[in-house]
């Protein structure tokens, strides 16, 4: 299969999943390496495909769904992660990313579109299994959120939730 229909392929494939795939699976489907796989989605990209790396995997981009979205300025350490990840997921919203500030770079972004307790769990199994930090402990835990949720009374609950936790900036 040469570049072109293999990049068809990928597209294909994530067209038709509900659910992020892993560059591992994709490389399995199209019998090319995962680094293969990295730089046809990072081509892709550049045409203009609507191509999110996940913690879970590769997506396209969701449609707007036409739901209420606000950004959440948060600050906490690794210990909290899970409650605010849970209160949100728990209270009808859904993490669409998380963004830090640094003084150098401007805005880092992770994507993360978290909609489920499972998702969640399986990112934190991810981060613990690698070690990794988590990307607000470039600037002292300060964080955002961009949350979405079909109503304003979810989106207030999950406001009224992280406040009382003690995880919302002020």
């Amino acid at each position: 299969m040469d570049s072109v229909a293999r990049r068809n392929q990928i597209m294909s494939i994530l067209k038709q999943s509900d659910i992020a795939v892993t560059g591992t699976e994709l490389s399995k489907q199209c019998k090319v390496s995962r680094q293969i796989i990295v730089g046809d989605v990072a081509i892709l990209r550049a045409q203009g495909m609507a191509i999110i790396s996940t913690p879970r995997g590769y997506q396209l981009v969701p449609s707007n769904t036409g739901g209420i979205q606000h950004v959440f300025v948060c600050c906490h350490g690794m210990e909290e992660m899970e409650t605010e990840l849970e209160t949100i997921i728990d209270n009808g919203g859904v993490v669409h990313n998380v963004v830090v500030e640094h003084e150098v770079y401007g805005n880092l972004e992770g994507t993360l579109n978290l909609h489920s307790r499972r998702e969640i769990k399986q990112y934190v199994k991810r981060m613990k299994e690698s070690n990794a930090q988590l990307l607000s402990a470039i600037s002292g835990g300060i964080h955002t959120h961009l949350v979405e949720t079909s109503n304003q009374d979810d989106m207030d609950a999950i406001e009224a939730a992280l406040k009382k936790l003690g995880l919302l900036y002020t």
